[in-house]
C-alpha cells in the first residue's frame, strides 16, 4: 500500500466539499438566526451570545466520543474491518444518549446561575436564562447528531451528514420566521412589475423564545433523519442493537483517543468563556459588536472546517491501511487547499468588513466596532486555516494529547491571558482582545505544521 498512487487534489475535494457545504448551511443559519433575532435589538443578540458559551463547553464533553469514535471508524474502515466499525458506532451511540440526558439534566437546575456567571446585565439576564433553558432540551438531539456524523465522517461519507444537517437548518430558519415574528404583511418587489406582491406571514410573535424554540426543533429533526438512516432495514448501513453487548474494549480505545480532544476542548472552550466574560465586561453593546464579528468571520470557517474534516478521515483511513506516505499527503494537500480559500475570505473582510456587519446590524456603534473587529481577524485567516486542518489530521491519527496541550496553551496564555492585559489593563477594549485572539491563530498555526512536519502522529496506536 505504501507505493498506491492517488489523486491526493480529487480525494481531499470530495471529502471536504459536503462538509463544506454543510458548514454553508450551518453558517447560514448562524446568520439567519443574528439577523433576524438583531432586529428585535441589542439586547436580543447578547442573550444569544451569553447562552452559546456554556452550550458549547457542555458540548466540548462530547468530544471524547466524537473524535474517539471517528479516528477509529476511520482506522477499521481503512484496515477493512467493517464489523468493529459498526461495532463501534452502536457503542458511541450508546454513550451519547447517556451522558446527554446528564448534562441536559444538569444544565437545566443550573441555567440561572450559569447565565449570572456569564455577566449577563439586568435587561438581558431574563431572555437569556429561557433562551438557555429551551435550547439546552434539544442538546441530546444535538450530541447524537454531532456524534453520529462523526461516525459516518470518519467511514468517509460526508454527504449524509450534510443532508441531513441541511434539512434541519431549513427548519429552523422557517421556524425562525414562524415564531420570532408577529404576524404581518410583507411587501416584495418584483423587476418588471409595477405593483409590489403583498405576502401574509403568519407569525407567533415569540422573539427570543420562538428562536430557541424553532433551534431546538430543528436539532431533533437532524436525529430523527441520521439515526433513521444508520438503522433502515433497507438502508445502506442497516445497524441494530439486536445483538448489542457494552463492549469494554471499543469503549477504551474510544476514550483513549478521545478523552485528551475532550480535555482539548474543554481548555479551549472554557478559555472562550473566560474570553468572552472579559467582553462581557466592556458592556451589552461590545457583546454585540463580539458576536456579529464572530458570525461574519464564521463564513471562513467553512472551508476550514471541511478541510479539516478531509484531513481527520484522510489522515485515519490511510493509517489504517498502513499507508503513511498517503496520510502525510492528505494532511498536506488538505492544509494547503485551505490557505488559498481563507486567505481570499480574509483580503474580502479586511477591505470590505462593512459589507459582511451590515447583514445583521443597523445599529451604527455596534457596527463601528464590529467592522474593527473584522479587519484585525482578516490577517489571521492563512494561520487559522493551518491551525484547523493540521490539528484534525492530528486528531485522524489519533494524536489527541498533543492537541491537547498546544491548544490549551495557547488559548489561555495568549487569548486569555493577553487578552485581558491588551483589553482591560491596557484599555484597548474589544479591539485588544481580538488582537490577542488572532495572535492566538498564529502561534497555534505553526505549532501545528511544526507538530506535523516532524512525524510522531504516523505511530500512534489506537
Amino acid at each position: 500500500m505504501e507505493n498506491k498512487i492517488v489523486n491526493m487534489n480529487k480525494v481531499t475535494i470530495k471529502l471536504a466539499l459536503p462538509s463544506i457545504m454543510e458548514m454553508f448551511l450551518q453558517t447560514l443559519l448562524g446568520i439567519a438566526d443574528t439577523a433576524m433575532v438583531g432586529v428585535l435589538g441589542g439586547y436580543a443578540i447578547a442573550a444569544i451570545s451569553i447562552t452559546d458559551n456554556p452550550i458549547m463547553l457542555m458540548i466540548a464533553v462530547f468530544a471524547a466520543l466524537s473524535v474517539g469514535t471517528t479516528a477509529l471508524v476511520a482506522r477499521f474502515i481503512g484496515g477493512k474491518n467493517y464489523k468493529d466499525a459498526e461495532n463501534t458506532i452502536l457503542q458511541s451511540l450508546f454513550l451519547s444518549v447517556i451522558m446527554a440526558v446528564v448534562f441536559t439534566s444538569f444544565g437545566l437546575l443550573l441555567s440561572k446561575n450559569i447565565v449570572s456567571l456569564m455577566g449577563a446585565e439586568a435587561e438581558v439576564f431574563p431572555y437569556a436564562v429561557k433562551y438557555m433553558r429551551i435550547v439546552l432540551l434539544g442538546l441530546p438531539g444535538l450530541i447524537i447528531t454531532f456524534i453520529m456524523s462523526g461516525a459516518l465522517r470518519g467511514s468517509g461519507d460526508t454527504r449524509t451528514p450534510m443532508l441531513v444537517n441541511g434539512i434541519s437548518n431549513i427548519l429552523n430558519i422557517i421556524g425562525n420566521f414562524l415564531l420570532i415574528f408577529e404576524s404581518r404583511t410583507i411587501s416584495i418587489s418584483l423587476p418588471f412589475l409595477e405593483d409590489s406582491i403583498q405576502l401574509f406571514m403568519p407569525g407567533a410573535g415569540l422573539g427570543v423564545t420562538g428562536a430557541a424554540i424553532a433551534t431546538t426543533a430543528g436539532r431533533y429533526l437532524a436525529t430523527f433523519l441520521i439515526l433513521r438512516i444508520l438503522f433502515s432495514s433497507k438502508g445502506k448501513y442497516n445497524l441494530d442493537f439486536e445483538d448489542f453487548k457494552i463492549d469494554k474494549d471499543i469503549i477504551r480505545r474510544i476514550f483513549k483517543i478521545g478523552l485528551p480532544a475532550a480535555g482539548e476542548q474543554l481548555l479551549f472552550r472554557s478559555a472562550q468563556l473566560a474570553f468572552f466574560r472579559i467582553v462581557a465586561s466592556l458592556g451589552t453593546v461590545m457583546i454585540a459588536a463580539h458576536k456579529i464579528t464572530i458570525t461574519a468571520e464564521s463564513i471562513s470557517f467553512m472551508p476550514g472546517w471541511g478541510f479539516a474534516l478531509a484531513a481527520t478521515t484522510l489522515v485515519g483511513q490511510y493509517l489504517g491501511a498502513e499507508d503513511k506516505n498517503n496520510a502525510k499527503r492528505g494532511g498536506y494537500t488538505a492544509a494547503y487547499m485551505a490557505v488559498i480559500v481563507m486567505s481570499v475570505l480574509g483580503i474580502l473582510f479586511f477591505f470590505f468588513p462593512a459589507f459582511f456587519i451590515r447583514i445583521f446590524t443597523d445599529d451604527a456603534e455596534i457596527s463601528h466596532y464590529a467592522v474593527i473587529c473584522l479587519r484585525i481577524v482578516a490577517v489571521a485567516q492563512p494561520f487559522l486555516a493551518i491551525a484547523m486542518v493540521f490539528a484534525g489530521a492530528l486528531r485522524g491519527a489519533g494524536d489527541t494529547k498533543t492537541v491537547l496541550i498546544t491548544t490549551g496553551l495557547t488559548s489561555w496564555i495568549i487569548r486569555v491571558g493577553l487578552g485581558y492585559f491588551l483589553a482591560i489593563t491596557l484599555g484597548y477594549g474589544l479591539a485588544g482582545a481580538w488582537v490577542a485572539m488572532v495572535l492566538d491563530f498564529g502561534i497555534r498555526g505553526i505549532a501545528f505544521i511544526l507538530i506535523f512536519k516532524k512525524g510522531n502522529w504516523q505511530n500512534i496506536e489506537v
